[in-house]
């Protein structure tokens, strides 16, 4: 298990103003998607999205595991909670939104296998 953030996301309103604010303020290339967008923050940086969230603005960290089975179970061990998961993809690889022991949110990432 690394730890290393590997992805984050904004959840806002308004996908397109949020695209457009961070692409000016830092340079951002931002691609659409159905449901809100991809970041792409630079080579070899931390890859980020958007997504249209109807409640307050938020931001989401994701850290980098191994096994997303293993680490979910040791959050649980160590008194934290696991959102049900949502499908793992080849684009995005596997994802699972917790809670540690004091309510704090984070996320659970395995990166998608590298394309050849």
């Amino acid at each position: 298990m690394s730890g290393q953030l590997s992805y984050f996301e904004f959840g806002v309103p308004d996908v397109a103003v949020a695209s457009s604010f961070y692409a000016e303020l830092f340079g951002w290339k931002v691609q659409a998607q159905e449901h809100g967008g991809s970041i792409d923050t630079g080579e070899g940086a931390v890859p980020g999205g958007f997504h249209r969230d109807p409640g307050p603005p938020q931001h989401y960290l994701y850290f980098r595991v191994d096994d997303i089975d293993a680490a979910i179970k040791r959050v649980q061990e160590l008194g934290g909670e696991v959102e049900p998961m949502r499908p793992a993809t080849e684009e995005w690889g596997a994802f699972a939104e917790c809670r540690d022991n004091q309510g704090l949110a984070f996320g659970l990432h395995v990166p998608p296998a590298p394309k050849d």
